[in-house]
């Protein structure tokens, strides 16, 4: 459950959700954003799980709201070329409850090219299609070594935010999963970022989602001018 301390720190995450787009730190992604992430894994502990169906990788809030890394983006494409959503490369997966309660009708979500929305068994899922980029076969050893490879493969994803010491990786639509360089140091180890608009749309009101904060970030746009946008934030302390 998120404390007081999140909602009120919501204005620092939100700053960060997009800011990393903008972030020119290539090298201190190439340097640190792999032990950044094994620190992270490491913390979590018995929160980190091998899904041997899925052949992914999750990592899991203490609440229970769960992110999956696929140990290989290759395995999701058809003899036909296409993109199974099915076996997605990076999957959140949250309780549904919030998400009805605030007025979502699944079946009006808005098509997002490489995002897809499920509701099963209670959970409320999105599947993301990244790429299909062929992983080392040491991706399926552990979850570190399976975001090493997205860093090798898709770099262009991994951004840090200098001013407030987080990595974060983009999933699409304005999507993504952040964490802290240095937890020690930080209230916010993990957050989960969506993109309120699809929600909307399909009846939802994002400022009653239980659980989660909708807010205004700040972010630049592709001419580098700061604006700001409408997030939907879950952060945690892990420890």
């Amino acid at each position: 459950m998120i404390s007081a301390r999140y909602i009120q720190a919501a204005g620092a995450a939100a700053i960060l959700a997009l800011g990393l787009a903008g972030c020119s730190a290539t090298d201190v992604v190439a340097k640190v954003a792999n032990g950044s992430f094994k620190a992270l894994a490491l913390a979590s502990k018995e929160r980190v799980k091998w899904a041997e169906e899925d052949r992914a990788w999750a990592l899991a809030s203490t609440a229970g709201d769960e992110v999956f890394f696929s140990s290989n983006f290759a395995r999701n494409a058809s003899p036909e070329g296409m993109a199974d959503m099915d076996k997605p490369d990076v999957e959140f997966s949250f309780d549904a409850a919030p998400f009805i309660e605030a007025g979502l009708d699944i079946g009006k979500l808005p098509p997002v090219d490489g995002v897809k929305y499920e509701l099963e068994d209670g959970r409320f899922m999105l599947h993301f299609e990244l790429s299909r980029d062929a992983f080392s076969d040491e991706a399926a050893k552990s979850i570190e070594a399976t975001f090493s490879e997205i860093v090798r493969t898709q770099r262009s994803r991994i951004g840090y935010h200098e001013k407030l010491d987080h990595y974060g990786i983009k999933l699409g639509d304005g999507n993504m999963f952040e964490w802290a360089k240095d937890m020690s140091k930080n209230d916010k180890d993990i957050v989960w970022v969506l993109n309120p608009a699809p929600f909307i749309a399909a009846g939802v009101d994002p400022a009653k989602i239980r659980g989660w904060v909708f807010a205004k970030v700040e972010t630049k746009d592709d001419a580098g001018k700061t604006i700001l946008v409408d997030k939907l934030l879950k952060p945690f302390d892990i420890n």
